[in-house]
């Protein structure tokens, strides 16, 4: 069965003159009580800075904690979402690993992320959702409502971080899609999706 995908917000990337305060709302009522949902249920497609900004912090190889999932493997993921990789007529999306019990970096003995401070930024803005006005333009931050997660009410999360890490991923999104199109033209014998990886770090 498909597995529900952390999905990346399309990014609008608005002018340098849109400010905080005009994003329609200051807080999002929420509050975290380690459920465990988007550690075990959900599927995070991290971008390369990602995983470059793992790899340097906890030593660990990409070709561990990475997998590459295709269409029958991951759900709600558009046809024209500009990360598809393209290896021998088939098309992988690149996520981070999943076992069992759950992500790759989830601690089996506490039940809390392992790398937390260095968690994907999909990870971070997880449940909050992109709002945007009728016109298209970015407008604040409200919660999922289509994912398993609890969605406590009982805390109030600001949400000018959340416009920052999300301008941060808009930036980090252009990378990604440019370094995806290079690949995709990439023919050769053998090739394989984890070859991507190449393309960002190298591993001693």
């Amino acid at each position: 069965m498909p597995r529900p995908v952390c999905r990346r917000s399309i990014c609008l990337c608005p002018r340098e003159s849109v400010s905080y305060a005009r994003m329609g709302r200051d807080i999002v009522r929420f509050r975290c009580h380690s459920c465990g949902h988007c550690c075990t249920d959900v599927v995070c497609l991290p971008t390369p800075w990602d995983v470059i900004r793992i790899v340097k912090n906890t030593g660990e190889s990409p070709y561990e904690f990475l997998e590459f999932l295709g269409p029958d493997e991951i759900s709600e993921v558009d046809d024209s979402d500009s990360t598809w990789l393209e290896c021998g007529g088939h098309r992988y999306l690149m996520a981070l690993k999943r076992g069992p019990h759950g992500c790759f970096f989830l601690d089996k003995g506490t039940r809390f992320c392992a790398i937390y401070e260095h968690r994907p930024i999909l990870c971070r803005l997880y449940p909050f959702k992109l709002q945007e006005t009728r016109d298209g333009k970015f407008k604040g931050f409200t919660l999922h409502s289509d994912v398993g997660c609890p969605r406590h009410r009982d805390g109030e999360v600001v949400t000018k971080p959340l416009f920052t890490l999300y301008r941060q991923d808009c930036g980090n999104q252009r990378d990604y899609d440019d370094l995806v199109r290079v690949f995709n033209r990439r023919e050769y014998p053998g090739k394989q999706p984890s070859d991507f990886i190449g393309m960002f770090i190298e591993v001693k």
